[in-house]
């Protein structure tokens, strides 16, 4: 379907949540990486990535660095365009575990077949498992 162009809207959502299970200290798009978006033939709009604790049982997190990728057009070599420090929080069930946002300064428009991918600096046990989901739509 051609993209829409007076003016341009996003046509619908385009984002696969992450489970983010495997500790990556390289900050060059080498190691564990898990895709959140992969943009499709008209391209894709990101203004955001969300990073949550999503561990099963109340337990404290560790303080983390969580990064955001962007590849080429190949679907190959990620840069770094993003990271967002996450605090250590004791999830329970009265309160929250620990959630990061990063938002754009400036909205990513993704080229057909560009990848958006994110980790993290820490996996240390289930309490430092982490969901990532992109605010990200479909031109």
């Amino acid at each position: 379907m051609p993209a829409n162009t007076s003016p341009i809207f996003i046509r619908q959502g385009n984002f696969t949540p992450a489970r983010l299970v495997a500790a990556n200290t390289a900050s060059d798009g080498s190691g564990t990486i898990y895709t959140i978006v992969t943009a499709q033939t008209d391209g894709t709009r990101v203004d955001g990535v969300r990073f949550r604790n999503s561990q099963a049982t109340a337990a404290a997190s560790s303080a983390m660095v969580h990064r955001i990728y962007l590849s080429n057009t190949s679907g190959t070599n990620y840069r770094l365009i993003g990271e967002v420090a996450t605090a250590t929080a004791t999830r329970s069930t009265t309160a929250v575990g620990a959630t990061s946002v990063f938002t754009f300064d400036q909205p990513i428009i993704m080229q057909s077949g560009q990848i958006m991918a994110v980790s993290q600096s820490v996996y240390v046990g289930v309490a430092d498992q982490f969901d990532a989901v992109a605010f990200a739509g479909d031109y």
